[in-house]
């Protein structure tokens, strides 16, 4: 079933049905480069070992990656930076950063509304929030809700072919629309955009049969009716204020990684 010639019969039909579209990482970058500003102060809350999206702006603004991870690929020597912590106790000044980024992060969390209010600490007034994280509606979601861990965890790594510890238990305590907003209006923060997104059976790559089911859910809930069963939720919200006039002094080079370690050890 999840064999080669399987995944190269899905990968044609991909290319039949979606050559040329946008999906989840490239709609969840779009939004960033809408609202970040070349040199602001950039936090990836999640970020990953590989620190995937820190990578993708760390030209454009300055880098933070805070993950739970033990290693992130950084030598904390030069942008972009890592710090391995709790997002729910951010080891950050408040009022620090300009926006803080979070993809497929917020279905794991065990109180996703501490997480956002740490996101209000550490932002400057009008700073933002992009999320992007599925939706407890979708499909996948479902099935990952009515299944033990140790099953999704076997099926997904054969999927994507990526190692068991790479898959993480989902809680989906703030993934729907309603639930997510209410949980960052509650931290103090403002609607700016939030929607749901459709994906490729990106899940179903290793049965044809499967991929072409999944071809007809996706067409169905392009739907403006059936947005609320779409893949993903993507957003924006804001943090009320007015901006200071300037940021304080950005530390550079090798001081920012030594303030950013010394700062998780102290906290």
């Amino acid at each position: 079933m999840f064999g080669s010639r399987n995944r190269e019969k899905c990968s044609q039909l991909y290319d039949k049905y979606y050559r040329g579209r946008k999906f989840h990482d490239a709609l969840y970058r779009d939004l960033i480069q809408k609202y970040l500003v070349p040199g602001q102060r950039l936090l990836d809350a999640g970020c990953g070992r590989y620190m995937k999206f820190c990578q993708d702006f760390s030209s454009v603004a300055q880098v933070v990656g805070i993950d739970l991870e033990g290693v992130l690929e950084t030598d904390n020597q030069s942008a972009p930076f890592g710090v391995c912590g709790d997002l729910s106790r951010l080891p950050f000044p408040s009022a620090y950063f300009d926006m803080v980024i979070s993809r497929s992060v917020i279905e794991h969390l065990e109180d996703p509304l501490a997480v956002f209010r740490e996101f209000h600490r550490v932002l400057r007034p009008n700073g933002k929030v992009v999320v992007i994280t599925p939706n407890k509606y979708d499909y996948v979601s479902v099935i990952a809700a009515m299944t033990p861990h140790r099953f999704h965890q076997s099926l997904v790594s054969k999927i994507f072919r990526v190692p068991e510890d790479d898959v993480y238990p989902t809680l989906y305590r703030a993934n729907t629309l309603s639930s997510i907003r209410k949980a960052l209006t509650t931290a103090g923060l403002a609607q700016r955009e939030l929607g749901t997104i459709n994906h490729y059976p990106a899940y179903l790559m290793f049965s044809p049969l499967l991929f072409r089911v999944g071809v007809l859910y996706e067409r169905i809930t392009s739907a403006r009716a059936l947005q609320f069963l779409r893949s993903s939720i993507l957003c924006v919200f804001e943090k009320p204020g007015r901006p200071a006039t300037a940021s304080p002094a950005q530390p550079a080079g090798s001081e920012v990684g030594t303030m950013y370690c010394s700062a998780v050890r102290s906290s």
